[in-house]
């Protein structure tokens, strides 16, 4: 019961914080400079709120489960999940929402198969890469009705030479109709296996930000956690970074961003692989102190 328990929050937890970042950066246009700008400041207030309740977690939740029982403190949990619902739905009417076009994982699995596929197969004219065909950059079509039509330029879709095996997957004629791809699908493929290496380093940060609820908390069972007449929980040790990212969060949006932005004369300021290599190199720079620390305390 305990571990069907927890699994249903993992799953709860997991649904939210996959589903939620998502939505929230949908809601600003990032075809404009000033939406671009808003949608890195709505994550950056996004860890901060996270850290706000994470505050109130490790402070009064802790305090209600050491004194009241572990049952109350999950009551307090649900009770604030199911008040949340009725808020976020609030904003349905108003929130910006794109339209379902299918399973990424399908088009992904649809593309690989395609390339794997034709590039077995023998090469012939007839079944040649539309990539390797050269096309214009734009072609003009008309729009509006007959006798008062305008001129529209409309960019032409066109295969990239990176990871040039997955262009076989477009191809006049497939193994298969159901493998049928297009360009833009393609290309979207392309994009999601480039990100995988940065996705493959976090997995080691995660392992580090685990320590904050695992072995920071049996560290302080074994320590003198009296500050005076008060004692803190063992369980509230992680109260400490949690109000450091509250204090940090604030101030990289206000204060370091705009400073980026007017030294290098950029809309980010910072670029996204330059703001995650930083982050890497300084949760090394922790975890190399944090051994350091152990290796004395013993």
């Amino acid at each position: 019961m305990l571990f069907t328990g927890l699994y249903l929050v993992a799953l709860g937890v997991g649904g939210i914080k996959g589903s939620l970042p998502p939505h929230g950066a949908e809601q600003f246009d990032d075809t404009t400079p000033q939406g671009r700008k808003q949608r890195s400041s709505f994550f950056n207030y996004y860890v901060f709120s996270l850290s706000c309740g994470a505050l109130i977690a490790v402070t009064f939740v802790v305090w209600i489960e050491d004194n009241k029982g572990w049952q109350w403190g999950f009551g307090v949990a649900t009770a604030a999940i199911l008040a949340s619902i009725p808020v976020f739905l609030l904003g349905s009417p108003i929130y910006r929402t794109k339209i379902p076009a299918g399973s990424p994982i399908t088009t992904m699995f649809k593309v690989l198969i395609a390339a794997v596929c034709n590039n077995c197969k023998s090469k012939s004219p007839s079944n040649a890469v539309m990539g390797m065909k050269t096309s214009p950059s734009s072609y003009t079509t008309e729009t509006g009705e007959e006798g008062n039509a305008t001129k529209v330029k409309v960019p032409s879709q066109t295969l990239t030479e990176d990871l040039e095996f997955l262009n076989k997957a477009v191809t006049e004629k497939t193994v298969s109709p159901m493998l049928q791809c297009t360009v833009k699908q393609v290309e979207e493929v392309k994009v999601v296996l480039k990100i995988i290496p940065v996705f493959m380093c976090t997995i080691m940060l995660n392992c580090c930000l685990a320590q904050l609820s695992t072995f920071s908390i049996q560290q302080a069972a074994t320590m003198n956690t009296k500050i005076g007449s008060l004692k803190v929980p063992p369980a509230s040790l992680p109260v400490f970074p949690v109000i450091f990212v509250m204090l940090i969060a604030p101030t990289y949006n206000h204060v370091v961003i705009p400073f980026a932005r007017k030294v290098t004369k950029t809309e980010m300021g910072i670029t996204h692989l330059q703001r995650i290599g930083t982050g890497l190199i300084l949760s090394i720079i922790a975890m190399a102190v944090a051994a350091v620390v152990e290796m004395k305390r013993k």
